[in-house]
Parts: C-alpha cells; structure tokens; sequence
C-alpha cells in the first residue's frame, strides 16, 4: 500500500506499513494533543532547570535584537557574520517569545517561552508524520515517549540556545518533505522548513543532504522535484532573516562560512572535552566512533534496544521500506559527519542533538515492528496485543524512571550500560558540561552564606550568565563589583579545569557541593582555600 507520497511496500511482505492508514483528522488531532502534553511539559519543568551555558548570551543577543538597537558601528549586528558566525534564529525565537509569554513565568522561562514552543509544535509534526505513514498510532505515541524520556534531549528542548531550535527545525523539515513529493504545490513549505533549519545553526547545513542522498538510492523524481524547489526558498529564508546579507551577499556568505570552518585558528573557539580519560579539541580529535558512544551511553537502554531494532531492521529490508530509510539517513547524518576528524568535539551529544530526535522516531519504528507488528501474525490476536502494549508500557516506564532519577541535572544523564553516571566518571567521561549544576540549591546556599559586602568567584562561569541572575535577583553581587570575595565555585568539568580547580579538588574540602546519584557536579570553596591553590600551582622561577 503506498504510503502518503514516499514509499509504498510490496504486498506479499506483512508490516505494519501495509496497514490502512489513519484518516487525517485523526492524525492531525493526536499531533495537535502531542505538541499540547509536550509543551505543557516543557513549561512546567522549566522552572527546575537552571541557566546554562551559552544561554546569558544567546538571551543578550536576543533583548539587542528586540530592541532594534543594533546596525551601528557601536552596536553590528550580532550574528552571522560575527564572532562565531551563529545564524540568528533563536534571537528571533527569544524576542518573539518573550513579547507574548506570560508575564506570571519566570524571566527565564519567558525567554525559553519561544524555543520550547517551536519544539513542541515539531513535536506533534512527528506524531502526525509517523501516524500517517505508518497508520498505527502506537508508533507515534512510542516516539513521543522515547522523545520526552531522553533526559538530555529533554533538557536542551527547553533551552534559549541553538540546539534545540536546531533539532525541531530540522524535524520540521522531515515532517513537510513526504507532502512536498506528493505534490509539488507543498514544496514550498518544506523549502520553508529547510530554511528554518539553516538560519538555526550552521551544522543545519547538512539537512539537505539526508533528502538528497534518499531521492537518489530510489531514484526518485518526485523527491528531486521538491528538493530544486524547496532549496531556493530555503536560501531565500535564510537571507530574509539576516540583514547584513542584503547588502551584500557574497561577500557575507563568504565570512559566514570561514567563521563556522575555521575555528581551529581561533584558541577562544577551541573547546577541549574528556573522553574516556583523554582530552581531545579540534587539533586532536575524537575517536570516529564518539558519536555512536554518545548515542549508546546517554539514551535509556530500553530506548536504545527499540531504536536499535528500527534502525538494524530498516537497513535489512531497505529496499521495500523507504519511507523507515528516510529516517535513518537523518539520524546519520550527523552520527557520520561529527565522526569526521576536525569537527567540533565539545560538550558531549550537543551537537549531534538532531540525531536524538530521528533516534526516538525509529525506537517508536522498532517498538512497532518488534511488538505491535508481530501480535498481528499471532492467532490469537486480541491476547497477543494486549502483551505488547504491555511490553510498551514497561519500556515507558523504565525509561520515565531512569530520567527521573536525574532531573534536572539531565545532562549528567548516563545510561545503566555505563553503571551511571558514578561509572561513566570512573570511565573517564565528564559528569557535566553546561552549568546547569549552578540551580536554585546552590544559588540559595551562596545567598545565605555571604555577608552584604561579600561575592562569589566562579571558575570558568559564563559572564553573561551571571550577569542575568544578578539582574533577576538570585545573586547579590557579581564577581566584578565591590567587595571581598568569599567564595569560589567550579563545576566538574575537567576540560575547563583551571590548575587551581585541579588541587582544590585534591587538597581542598568544598563547604558545599551539589551532586547526583553521589557524584559531585559543583563545589564551593572558602576562598581562602582558591588562594592558597593559586599560590600553590604558581609557576616555580627557573634557577
């Protein structure tokens, strides 16, 4: 039966892709209660995720944006063509969020109100999309659970950053692709999606390559069709919300692109990272197999055995199932890419945070194919579904309490195949990354213990980041004002140790510490304990 627009299966073959498919109202109701549950989520739990790395900046960018006070010498414009060359999606999406976001949430959750909203709305383009296509909803429903029970997928969907807009785009532009070879009159949505996933980040460069590289194994000229029409409106997208290129296109492509692919000869952009014990950057790189690593240690093991499926069982029968091998080519895209020597190899599954999102689509395929599909081959039918919505219901149910176990610090997130994240530090991995250690705990415990004319140092802490919560009043003084300092807080990140944080945490006893499943994230010291360190990790004079 051929699916809608991309692929159709060979009728001597039961699967669950020959089943009559979901009338479109339907779908379009589970999508629309999809992106409702998923943003509703998003929206309550902000509230425990703390400010992370990159988002006081992200969020600066953004109220610049705003205000429409930019395109002077004193003031350019902020992105693009600019200090690492971000495209600037997520400032629109934080400006325009924070104009229409209630004014009961927190200014943090006012700025997120933006970037959780499109993930949740791409979502629900999932749901429908695999409803559709599939026409078993249990495979949409499967999806959206795997998606929600990935703890650092979870965490990064809320974020004012460029990750998250990044993943929901480029969904976006999967979900709009099958309507767009059905009729060439949809292409332009779809080139409007890939527009979208350009203007998020500069790794959304690769999105069209799945969608060409999938027209060309089927040779497909329907899908050839909406790519020369999709892509044009997708460069149009992309120009229409950066301003600088109007004046002067080439020659702002032309810094665009060396900002993002040169950064090697830039040190403030050569971020190192730990893995397994050894510190890489972009002079040393990762291992070719990080990013399979990244996929196997930080997603629940349930979840990986169900993705695992789809993926293995659509490769083996790719020839008959287009439609599961147009999801498999997204998810490796960036799990071959990244795997390149010379990328970026920081913060862990960041940057391939794209990758999770098909991954949870195919666990929903694997689930289907492994449980649902195989009840229907049963003689007793009625019995044999019931066991596998069942097994589905346990699936859940380990995943949701492995996540649970962890939030919010979720990006501390390691899987039982690694013994958590106590065994993945023993590993050699990092047991956080991105401040998110830095909560409303440890920020009431800094409040509480320095006096008036005291403050707090941080090692390595982002600027903009403190900036925002001495504005909103949970930090009293920033480490630049006056006053003596009282104390001095890292987070176990070893790749941005300083050597003074390296023999604080040897010689040194933390006043306070924030930690999960027993592993310390964040530690305060007296600062009396931070000078004594610096004395001590003084270079020594040569004789």
């Amino acid at each position: 039966m051929m699916s809608p627009g991309i692929g159709a299966a060979p009728p001597q073959v039961a699967t669950i892709d020959r089943m009559k498919l979901a009338p479109r109202g339907h779908a379009l109701l589970g999508a629309a209660a999809a992106s409702l549950c998923y943003f509703a989520l998003l929206l309550f739990s902000s509230a425990w995720l703390p400010i992370v790395w990159d988002e006081g900046d992200t969020i600066a960018r953004a109220e610049l944006l705003a205000s429409g006070d930019w395109g002077t010498p004193d003031q350019p414009w902020p992105y693009t063509t600019v200090r690492e060359g971000h495209p600037p999606l997520s400032g629109w999406l934080i400006a325009g969020g924070l104009k229409i976001a209630p004014r009961w949430l927190s200014p943090l959750t006012q700025a997120r109100f933006g970037p959780m909203l499109l993930f949740a709305l791409a979502a629900g383009a999932m749901f429908y999309r695999l409803e559709r296509d599939y026409g078993v909803w249990q495979i949409g429903v499967m999806a959206m659970a795997v998606l929600i029970t990935m703890p650092r997928l979870f965490a990064h969907a809320h974020f004012a950053t460029l990750d998250g807009p990044l993943t929901a785009c480029w969904v976006l532009a999967w979900a709009t692709f099958a309507p767009a070879c059905r009729d060439w009159r949809s292409a332009p949505l779809f080139g409007v999606a890939l527009g979208l996933t350009l203007t998020a980040k500069f790794t959304g460069w690769l999105a069209p390559l799945p969608f060409l590289a999938w027209a060309l194994l089927y040779r497909r000229t329907d899908a050839l069709r909406a790519l020369a029409i999709g892509l044009p409106v997708a460069l149009a997208v992309f120009v229409t919300f950066n301003p600088p290129l109007w004046h002067d296109l080439s020659d702002g492509m032309r810094t665009f692109f060396a900002l993002n692919l040169e950064r090697a000869s830039r040190p403030g952009h050569n971020i190192s990272t730990q893995f397994f014990g050894q510190m890489y950057n972009l002079d040393h790189s990762l291992p070719w197999y990080n990013t399979l690593v990244w996929t196997a240690i930080t997603i629940s093991p349930m979840s990986l055995l169900f993705g695992g499926v789809g993926i293995v069982s659509t490769v083996r029968r790719w020839r008959t199932d287009p439609i599961s091998m147009l999801l498999v080519l997204q998810w490796a895209t960036l799990i071959v890419v990244r795997a390149f020597p010379g990328t970026p190899p920081h913060d862990a599954e960041r940057l391939i945070l794209p990758s999770f999102a098909f991954f949870a689509a195919l666990a929903g395929v694997g689930i289907g194919r492994s449980l649902y599909r195989e009840s229907l081959l049963l003689p007793d039918k009625i019995i044999a579904q019931g066991w596998a919505k069942v097994g589905m219901m346990i699936a859940v149910t380990a995943s949701t309490f492995d996540a649970l176990g962890y939030f919010p610090h979720n990006l501390s997130y390691y899987n039982r195949l690694t013994g958590g994240v106590r065994g993945a530090t023993a590993l050699g991995m990092e047991p956080t990354y991105y401040w998110d250690s830095l909560d409303q705990q440890v920020l009431t415990w800094l409040d509480e213990h320095t006096g008036p004319t005291e403050k707090v140092a941080f090692g390595s802490a982002p600027p903009r980041n403190l900036e925002l919560l001495h504005r909103w009043g949970l930090l009293k003084k920033l480490p630049g004002d006056e006053g003596t300092f009282r104390w001095y807080v890292i987070q176990r990140r070893p790749s941005g140790y300083r050597p003074q944080d390296a023999w604080l945490i040897e010689h040194a006893t933390p006043a306070f510490e924030r930690s999960v499943k027993g592993v310390p994230l964040l530690e305060v010291y007296a600062y009396e304990d931070f000078e004594r360190a610096t004395e001590a990790t003084k270079p020594q004079a040569s004789p």
